[in-house]
Order: structure tokens, then sequence, then C-alpha cells
């Protein structure tokens, strides 16, 4: 069932050679401007959103050249990565799907990548797939570290 739900959460997309693994990660930054004139943009560039982390899910293995990468491209299958992040305490339930918010502050402390972390964006679905830990924040807010996976509408 977790497969089935997966593979319905995913994209089609083309990555190099040598990154094509099970697992891998990359922020989607947008192409170059090699890509404008490239007929496999759509589906390389397009479909992704710009500033999101996407994990390898499915490799399809059929390979491209590309103007970009020194290595061919290769189709494969991606959904939208879980991501570390600060959730205040009252609402940090596992399995439960939330509106994300960042926590806001102006403090430069070790918690700030998962207070405001890439990849998540005000306002995202997201489910709360594990509690890891408690934060000890020096603004005295009560968090957790979470693992959330951004939910696609």
């Amino acid at each position: 069932m977790q497969e089935l739900q997966e593979l319905s959460n995913s994209k089609i997309t083309l990555i190099s050679k040598t990154s094509a693994r099970i697992g891998y990660k990359f922020i989607h930054e947008g192409g170059t401007k090699e890509c404008i004139k490239c007929p496999l943009k759509k589906v390389c560039i397009d479909n992704l959103k710009v500033g999101r982390i996407y994990e390898v899910i499915k490799i399809r293995g059929k390979e491209h050249s590309c103007l970009v990468h020194e290595d061919k491209v290769v189709i494969v299958e991606v959904r939208e990565a879980a991501i570390e992040a600060a959730i205040e305490n009252r609402i940090a339930i596992e399995g439960v799907i939330i509106r994300y918010r960042p926590i806001e502050c102006d403090k430069m402390c070790i918690y700030r990548t998962l207070c405001q972390p890439r990849g998540l964006e005000e306002g995202d679905r997201v489910k709360i797939e594990k509690i890891e830990e408690n934060i000890n924040c020096p603004m005295g807010l009560n968090l957790v570290k979470a693992s959330l996976r951004p939910i696609i509408s």
C-alpha cells in the first residue's frame, strides 16, 4: 500500500547516470541556458519545483545525451524527500498531516537550519513521519526535531 502511495506521489525526471541510485537526494535548482532548447526540458526540468529536495525511488534506466552533464542522463522516478525540521511540541504527532510553519527567530543558533530548513515553504502540507528528539531552544520555545514529508496536492 505504501509503495503504491509513493509511486502516485512520484514524478519522472532525468539525472546524471553517476547519480542515478535509489535514495539519492538532490535540490532542484532549475535549468541552465543550455536547457532552454532541449526537447527533454519538460520532463527533466519543468515538472519539478525549484528549491525542493527530491529523492530517487526508482530507476527506469533509459539513457539520453545531455548538454549539461558530461555523462548521459537517465530516466528516474523521484518524490519529495522527507526533511528534518523543528516543529512545536504541541503538534508533534507521528502520522498527522499539518500545514508547515517555519519557526520565526532572529537568533543564530545551532538549530537555525532545523527552524528554517531548505526545501519547505510556509503553508506546505506535510506529514509528520517521525519525532526525533527535543530541541533545547535558546529562546525557550517548546520544540522537537521531526522528519516531515511534503504532501503533493
